[in-house]
């Protein structure tokens, strides 16, 4: 099986299962956002936030580290698991003292302080789900987080359908979130001993490998800090500069886009042990896999770009309801920040396998601290667009970066041809555009389906999907 084949199958197999997670998520995000109101779902969002800023320092780049490195060499398992298990245990310690001592010196309510020592432990469960989840992506078996994911979501379902039935407040849905990551935890443990066969990790201390170890997963580990503040940083700000209301307005239009962006991570994952194996012993099949990812990723995001832009209202009101029409704007807005996303996907795969992590933190520390200056100087007048409009900014910034630096590295040597398809794509994507606003006032779902149809028939048309790319279909489809 040649690396494409590999690359795809990879993709066939965890697609399938994530679009059903993902498609149980929008249920239970659905009943959750309208349930807690804008206001609290504020709260929650911004407890979500800020562990999400704050557990990036309990990974800081170890796990893709060591997926890179097993995905080369299965032997040095063990002791990647007992290493930087050992590790993660003193970082996730040290960042619970620290959310307890700001916690306490901020003064939070009551409630608030509450909701995020509970995230915490909902953040040490899914920091060492996350470690070996990371060992299964070496090994190239992810159907095992296909499995998790879709059971998380199963459990957060049915949670939080109870939890509603019942009338619970918002305190008991953050039970909730740490209740079931606890299980999939379990569920990980359960995998990686009877499946895996390995043993339960133990604290294990290598000075020899830590140093080393330490020493290249910060690169990534930076890179990872900068992206989840620029990620996250829009919502904190919006808390403390506009209040509660802002950020559930903010984040009911962010949760959307979010949902997009399983279609990069599920090729992430598939791609990356792939790419890392292939750098230094296949260059020009590591060359075939960025350019086909980048060309996929642009012919999905465009379309979605333009349909969700001029749909943004009859989503929003599908899925939240009238009250929170007013995220209308910041979807439109960010949306084309998350098609800005899909098309950096492709690069910075690239460059984390292929030892150039560094030059990735270099270019998420400019995002991080674009994204950060807009936000002081625009949310204090223009509240939530602002954040979204930031989120904008930072994205085009960052493809702009690494598909100049792809070029110069001699990743991408078809440019007229890639030039061309884009074009051939975004032409279909007006045309289907057109479409839509001709016939706006369709039943939301035939429209979307008319215009998906409309919308690959002008891309055959325009020739924008060659024998190549038939023949990737047909690899996916075996």
């Amino acid at each position: 099986m040649n690396p494409m084949q590999r690359f795809v199958k990879n993709i066939g197999s965890l697609f399938t299962s994530q679009i059903l997670s993902y498609l149980i998520s929008l249920i239970y995000t659905i009943y959750l956002v309208r349930y807690l109101g804008v206001e609290n779902y504020g709260i929650l969002a911004f407890a979500l936030a800020l562990t999400s800023v704050i557990g990036i320092f309990a990974d800081f780049g170890l796990n893709i580290l060591m997926t890179r490195e097993l995905s080369k060499e299965k032997s040095l398992t063990n002791k990647y698991l007992n290493n930087i298990f050992t590790i993660k245990l003193l970082q996730i310690s040290i960042l619970l003292v620290f959310v307890i001592v700001i916690v306490k010196i901020l003064g939070y309510p009551t409630q608030t302080a509450y909701i995020l020592y509970l995230m915490m432990i909902f953040l040490i469960f899914t920091t060492f789900s996350n470690f070996f989840a990371s060992i299964f992506q070496a090994y190239e078996r992810l159907e095992y987080q296909s499995i998790a994911s879709v059971l998380n979501n199963i459990l957060m379902l049915i949670g939080i359908f109870i939890l509603i039935n019942y009338n619970y407040g918002i305190i008991s849905f953050t039970i909730l979130y740490a209740l079931v990551g606890g299980l999939i935890l379990i569920y990980y443990l359960f995998i990686l001993t009877k499946r895996f066969e390995l043993p339960i990790p133990k604290i294990k201390i290598d000075w020899d490998f830590w140093k080393p170890t330490i020493k290249t997963a910060a690169q990534f580990g930076l890179m990872g800090v900068f992206v989840t503040i620029y990620i996250w940083i829009d919502s904190v700000m919006l808390f403390f500069m506009q209040g509660d209301q802002a950020v559930g307005l903010y984040n009911a239009a962010y949760r959307i886009v979010l949902l997009l962006l399983f279609i990069p991570t599920v090729i992430n994952a598939a791609i990356f042990p792939v790419m890392s194996k292939l750098y230094g012993s296949s260059k020009d099949s590591l060359k075939l896999i960025v350019e086909k990812y980048f060309k996929y990723m642009i012919l999905i995001g465009v379309p979605l770009g333009v349909a969700i832009t001029l749909l943004s209202n009859q989503i929003i009101i599908l899925i939240f309801g009238q009250a929170f029409l007013a995220s209308s704007p910041a979807l439109q807005i960010l949306v084309w920040a998350t098609v800005f996303t899909f098309g950096n996907a492709a690069f910075v795969q690239l460059f984390q396998s292929t030892n150039k992590q560094l030059l990735l933190t270099k270019i998420t520390f400019m995002g991080m601290i674009i994204n950060i200056t807009l936000n002081f100087i625009l949310i204090p007048k223009f509240s939530y667009i602002a954040a979204s409009f930031n989120t904008l900014i930072t994205e085009f910034t960052i493809l702009a970066l690494v598909l100049i630096m792809a070029l110069r590295t001699g990743y991408i040597t078809q440019r007229k041809k890639l030039l061309n398809e884009t074009i051939k794509i975004v032409i279909s994507s007006v045309i289907m555009g057109l479409f839509i606003l001709i016939f706006k006032d369709l039943n939301l779902l035939i429209l979307i389906l008319i215009s998906a149809f409309l919308y690959v028939f002008v891309l055959f048309i325009l020739k924008g999907i060659d024998k190549e790319d038939i023949e990737v279909i047909r690899n996916i489809q075996k």
